[in-house]
């Protein structure tokens, strides 16, 4: 039972991904991170990526509590 988590460390317990009605674009921004040391979302991977129109958001939660947000856009 203690094993479990490592066994476990990369499930996806959560997934989202959301359109916003822009074109996808050709840029691409990610992280992936612990849920405390990242706080600013999604417009601080679309602004490090210099993606100025949002056209989607990839956001998934571990099992091991990191997450990942991938954005994409123009």
């Amino acid at each position: 039972m203690a094993a479990l988590p490592l066994l476990m460390g990369s499930c996806v317990i959560q997934s989202y991904h959301l359109t916003t009605g822009a074109p996808i674009g050709t840029k691409e921004g990610f992280v992936k991170s612990t849920r405390h040391s990242f706080d600013a979302g999604f417009s601080a991977v679309a602004k490090e990526a210099k993606i100025t129109k949002i056209g989607s958001v990839d956001y998934k939660l571990y099992s091991n509590g990191k997450f990942s947000v991938k954005v994409t856009g123009e």
